[in-house]
């Protein structure tokens, strides 16, 4: 069997099972309409949601109140480590620049001081 005929006969069985299931007809409805009892009564349709009292949260909002406080320090000790970082570059880039100064300083011929003159031999 060739790979053509293969895709065909794979195709039409998805598509054939594609719509058996859609003519199903068994899925769960998510949504339906108020019966006549319900209507009549919708409180207890509705019911009221009550939340709790914010002051009997106050642990948690202090909690809360500290966890942001030591976010934000450390927040400003990153940002004070990234501008330290950054001045340790800057000073290590002139640093850079001065030794290959002093290389290039060393390397010159015409810098070099002028060889002793030689005496000759010592005389008795």
């Amino acid at each position: 069997m060739n790979i053509k005929t293969f895709l065909s006969v794979i195709t039409a069985l998805l598509l054939s099972l594609n719509v058996a299931w859609a003519q199903d007809g068994g899925a769960e409805a998510t949504i339906r309409l108020m019966g006549p009892a319900e209507a009549d009564l919708p409180e207890a349709v509705t019911n009221p949601i009550t939340l709790p009292e914010a002051a009997e949260d106050t642990v948690a909002v202090d909690k809360a109140m500290f966890g942001l406080d030591t976010a934000n320090q450390n927040r400003e000790r990153r940002e004070d480590g990234l501008e330290q970082a950054d001045e340790a570059w800057e000073r290590g880039l002139e640093m850079a620049g001065e030794a290959l100064d002093n290389l290039e300083a060393l390397g010159r011929a015409d810098d070099l001081p002028e060889p002793p003159v030689d005496p000759g031999p010592p005389s008795d």
